[in-house]
């Protein structure tokens, strides 16, 4: 038994998974954040005044406030679950528009209400002040009945067994019928009959049922997986991007040649990452028609876009190489030698064979006036979609591609980005922002285009 355990207020909890909670907003998909909050936060606040600071279990979510760590985590992957899946396929489009955002509402109420009876099964909790014990049925929730007072943990011997009646009269503590009253019958059915789902279900299986059962055991995947996972703590500080890319750069053996070609006089020195010889040195006569370059600054350096020795880096690490010498020029002053040797181990970030093509049209940012005049007002989860991929796409890791009349995406890529192929096709019919959807692709019209990469020009 431990003692002078302390509670946690629920405003407390809420600031403290606010990052879960946004996820949770983003699937929820409400365009007034009023109405959020009265639906989807008061259910998640009224799970966090009935949980406190009480773990789930003693392995997993142990610690203080685990139990509304693992309700919040598990509505989560519950709703994203539900975002591919085809509730009420047998009836009608009509019916299927009714009821889908019922079963969407469903299954976020079943995910938060699974695992209200979970830490009684598992603890006794008593109060210090009076030594009586925590009865939820009696009770209501935890934090209301202890106060601000502390209270003791005792394990039990042997866990309880688990009922689905006793969690489904507990969630009618936490949802409130005001919530309830505008689900139709089929869906609350559905719904209760999926708290606390059966770990092994026999014959026909609800696909509210079916959805929570899988988040459940997604929960307990995770936690299994961050507990498994020791990592030994950093004693070291990290190295710049610069300082990276400067040890990954191929060391090349110079060979010296037995009739070495005359050096015309310089007066700018030259770095020693350019003179490296082999099968890409070009040819004498080349060398001698060359003009040597006038003095530069120190900021222009030949080795930037002919180096045949430079690392080929990513693009990504290219960009990571820039902002890390804008840092390191604002925050402190360097030598002009320290300044031209970096420069000239960097790799070519033009292909010199390509000079003459045009550079590739992508956008470094999307506003949120853009997004409105496009998307309209809410839609929060294609407003993150576009930034994402608008983004991606900028700094190379997504690719797209521009057709005659719109904006052509894989369908292989959207699921990367928290969204199914078949919601953004839904969503951009729905905003009249789609053009055609053929195999693999999804192609969307040009002012939508425009916000992840803009037109290149004829």
């Amino acid at each position: 038994m431990s003692s002078d355990h302390h509670p946690i207020t629920a405003e407390k909890l809420l600031a403290t998974h606010d990052k879960r909670i946004e996820l949770v907003r983003q699937c929820a998909n409400e365009s007034v954040q009023s109405e959020f909050d009265r639906k989807w936060l008061a259910v998640l606040r009224r799970c966090a005044a009935w949980f406190s600071s009480v773990p789930l279990t003693p392995e997993l979510h142990s610690e203080p406030g685990g139990a509304f760590r693992a309700t919040v985590e598990s509505t989560f992957y519950a709703m994203r679950l539900a975002g591919g899946q085809k509730f009420a396929a047998d009836l009608t489009s009509e019916k299927r528009r009714r009821l889908e955002p019922q079963y969407n509402y469903a299954v976020f109420l079943a995910a938060a209400c699974s695992s209200l009876d979970e830490p009684c099964r598992h603890f006794e909790f008593t109060r210090n002040s009076d030594r009586m014990q925590w009865s939820p049925a009696a009770h209501g929730a935890f934090g209301e009945w202890i106060g601000s007072g502390s209270y003791s943990i005792a394990r039990r011997v042997t866990p309880l067994k688990s009922e689905r009646m006793r969690t489904a009269m507990f969630a009618q503590m936490v949802v409130t019928p005001e919530l309830l009253a505008g689900l139709d019958t089929v869906v609350l059915a559905d719904l209760f009959g999926a708290i606390n789902p059966e770990k092994t279900p026999q014959g026909f299986e609800a696909l509210v049922h079916k959805v929570i059962r899988q988040a459940l055991d997604v929960a307990v995947d995770f936690e299994r997986k961050a507990q498994r996972g020791v990592f030994a703590p950093v004693k070291f500080d990290v190295p710049s991007a610069v300082h990276v890319a400067l040890e990954l750069q191929p060391q090349a053996t110079p060979v010296v040649p037995a009739t070495p070609a005359p050096i015309a006089p310089s007066s700018t020195p030259l770095s020693t990452g350019t003179a490296s010889a082999g099968s890409e040195m070009p040819a004498p006569s080349s060398v001698a028609h060359t003009p040597v370059p006038a003095p530069v600054a120190p900021t222009a350096t030949p080795a930037r876009e002919g180096s045949p020795t430079g690392p080929q880096l990513s693009q990504s690490l290219l960009d990571a190489l820039e902002r890390s010498e804008a840092q390191s020029a604002a925050s402190a002053p360097v030598t002009t030698s320290i300044d031209a040797s970096a420069e000239a181990s960097k790799p070519a970030s033009v292909d010199p064979s390509k000079v003459g093509a045009a550079p590739k049209a992508v956008r470094t940012g999307i506003s949120d006036q853009e997004l409105n005049d496009v998307l309209g007002p809410g839609a929060a989860m294609m407003r993150e979609f576009f930034r994402a991929l608008a983004d991606d796409v900028a700094a190379g890791k997504a690719k797209v591609t521009w057709e005659d009349k719109g904006l052509t995406v894989q369908k292989r890529l959207i699921g990367a980005y928290g969204m199914t192929s078949e919601t953004l096709v839904e969503q951009l019919r729905k905003r009249s922002l789609l053009l055609r959807v053929q195999g693999t692709e999804i192609c969307m019209v040009e002012r939508a285009g425009r916000l992840i990469m803009e037109r290149p020009a004829a």
